[in-house]
């Protein structure tokens, strides 16, 4: 290992400036305490920032205090190890595994080679496996786990406030306390062209930043409403979280064609509410009522069911349109008042399409009388194309239900790329450069789209345009060093400022390099992979994937996760019934389904005809092992095995 102290490494990485290395120094001074933690208690780096770096220098895994607080340890792994060396030396047991005699536990210093080789003679284990974790959070263990406080991490939580009480925070209009942002004003008319203005406007910036934050309260109950509305649908046996499936997808193409963070919660809850209080034995769709022509006045009166159902909620009048047209065709032929075309909510027209798309292959009882074949009901959606439905819409859907982009999210570990441009060209040609390297591409018209992305962790790297302004693009990468969880993305600027001062103030601002114009987009794309694959390599977060059974179906999952090497969690869920496997470097060590555990649990996984499921690349074990398989082996047998009913 190097012989740099950590915070020199840090600051190598790019994960803290010097500044925030200084500031940690001087309050290491007064606390007595480490770096990391001077660093993370000020608000200067994110705890699972730093944890991620440790673990890699360490060559170890790493757990934060949100999983520790979670994680259930068993008497009989505390009995192993006695409280008071726990206390002294900062550790905690989590799991044992009684087969191969591994005791893991959590240290504060993994890298204490001495240490664990005490504990394997104190414990009599053969192999002590150590993962990393904030000193505070395993003292916070201690107290819970041994001594029963169950505070422990609440005061944890309250004592970390109080010590970031200083760090940057954001205030009205969008720019941040104790930061150099500044949210300053644009001129239309100097767009671009890299001088600034002296006039009052509010930047295109501060009104995106403020759209998102009421975005965010609106994606705070998407999550509610999947689980009411499953439960609601629970009985319906051909339409088992049929909603959800629908918002998913829905709210996937949303982000893929370009709609803003709001247009895109507006899609996914319009998914959601869709078929409540309308006829439990029949399914309308924009498919079903154009081949169905008399079913449209008993549809007429169902239209706007979900809208009357919430009208006391208040809902957004952009989700009560949405609502409102679903039954509107492209070709001005549907209901309730034939608006065609553009005219049409753009939810609306995703959600005929997604809907439509879901009762052709899942619903026995459509128009045509049976379950349709993914191809033939893609097929028939191309068909009615610029009829029925919007042509963007369906090749989305098919490029979609291809399963080729989730298989990139998955082998990409969630991760992903955003390309903001007010120019169409320079976005798809970066796209398709990008996407041939084989790394998951985002490319969106508006700034707002970019702040949505940054603040929900989903960027991990981003190419902006100089097109958009200088003082916005100042602001935005302020905005993006400002805030700990993002102070060390990448953020390239497409075009070179033509004066020096102004490429100097974006470098100021902290803006990681230039891509020149005219674009050449396969060295742009090498350009921009490069700080991708360094952020990749020095610990950046993935992120979870949702997909499902139906797009990517589980033999093909599970070699994708086994030939990758993966680690991680898996939840799948079909209706009522729900379960998880946890692996480690492609193998399976531990597998719940319902009420069963180990192999049989992971049959009955991995047999569902159709379910959702999310994979998260973070996860890690905080359960005895109960299973020991390659997850490569398991697609073998699933590939071979006939198929299985639903358990």
């Amino acid at each position: 290992m190097s012989t740099k102290r950590i915070g020199e490494k840090l600051v190598d990485a790019g994960l803290v400036s010097k500044e925030a290395v200084e500031q940690a120094l001087q309050h290491q001074k007064i606390t007595g305490g480490r770096l990391g933690d001077c660093l993370v208690d000020l608000g200067l780096m994110q705890e699972g920032v730093l944890l991620r770096f440790l673990a890699q220098e360490y060559q170890t895994r790493f757990v934060t205090a949100d999983k520790l607080a979670k994680a259930r340890i068993p008497t009989e792994v505390l009995d192993k190890v006695p409280v008071r060396m726990a206390e002294a030396q900062d550790f905690v047991p989590i799991a044992y595994d009684a087969e191969r005699q591994i005791l893991s536990v959590v240290m504060a210093e993994p890298q204490k080679v001495d240490l664990v080789k005490e504990i394997a003679l104190i414990t009599g284990m053969g192999e002590v496996y150590p993962m990393v974790g904030m000193r505070s959070a395993i003292r916070a263990a201690v107290k819970k786990f041994y001594y029963g406080d169950v505070t422990a991490f609440a005061a944890l939580e309250n004592g970390g406030a109080a010590a970031r009480a200083s760090a940057p925070r954001p205030v009205a209009g969008g720019s941040y306390e104790g930061s150099d942002s500044r949210m300053a004003p644009i001129d239309e008319g100097t767009r671009g062209s890299g001088k600034t203005s002296s006039k009052a406007n509010p930047t295109q910036l501060r009104e995106a930043l403020g759209a998102v934050r009421g975005t965010i309260a609106e994606n705070d109950y998407l999550e509610t409403m999947n689980i009411l509305v499953g439960l609601i649908e629970m009985p319906r046996k051909d339409f088992r979280g049929h909603s959800a499936q629908v918002a998913r997808q829905s709210g996937l193409i949303a982000r893929r064609i370009g709609l803003t963070p709001r247009d895109v919660a507006h899609t996914s809850i319009a998914a959601y509410l869709h078929d409540l209080g309308k006829r439990p034995d029949k399914h309308f769709t924009l498919a079903s009522l154009a081949m169905t022509p008399d079913a449209k006045v008993e549809a007429k009166r169902y239209v706007r069911a979900p809208i009357k159902l919430f009208e006391t909620v208040h809902l957004h009048g952009g989700v009560n349109t949405i609502l409102a047209q679903l039954y509107e065709a492209y070709d001005g032929t549907g209901i309730p008042q034939g608006v065609k075309g553009e005219d049409i909510a753009m939810g609306a027209r995703i959600i005929a399409a997604v809907d439509a798309f879901f009762d052709l292959t899942r619903n026995p009882f459509n128009p045509f009388g049976h379950v349709l074949p993914k191809p033939e009901a893609l097929s028939y959606l191309r068909e009615n194309a610029g009829k029925l439905f919007d042509a963007v819409v369906v090749d989305t859907l098919a490029t979609l239900q291809s399963g080729d982009l989730l298989k990139q999210r998955l082998e990409n570990d969630g991760r992903q790329i955003f390309v903001a441009d007010p120019d169409e060209a320079t976005r798809t040609d970066l796209m398709d450069a990008l996407t041939k390297q084989g790394v998951v591409v985002q490319t969106v018209l508006k700034l707002d789209s970019v702040i949505d992305a940054v603040l929900s962790g989903e960027a991990d790297s981003i190419a902006v345009g100089l097109a958009f302004g200088l003082n916005d693009l100042m602001a935005l990468v302020q905005f993006v060093r400002a805030r700990p969880e993002s102070a060390s993305l990448p953020v390239l600027v497409l075009g070179d400022p033509t004066d020096t001062q102004s490429k100097e103030k974006l470098v100021q601002a902290g803006a990681t390099g230039f891509v020149p114009l005219p674009l050449n987009p396969d060295e742009a794309a090498t350009t921009i992979l490069s700080t991708y694959t360094d952020r990749v390599q020095h610990g950046g977060p993935g992120h979870q994937v949702r997909g499902s059974f139906d797009e990517f179906p589980a033999p093909d999952l599970a070699r994708l996760l086994g030939g990758s090497r993966k680690s991680g969690r898996l939840n799948v869920r079909n209706g009522p019934n729900e379960g998880f496997c946890v692996f480690e470097r492609g193998r399976i060590v531990y597998a719940a389904w319902t009420d069963k555990k180990g192999d049989q649990a992971l049959t009955a996984l991995f047999s569902q005809p159709q379910a959702e499921f999310q994979y998260d690349p973070e996860a890690v074990l905080s359960d005895m092992p109960n299973i020991e398989k390659d997850l490569d082996v398991l697609a073998r047998q699933l590939g071979s095995a006939a198929p299985v009913q639903p358990t």
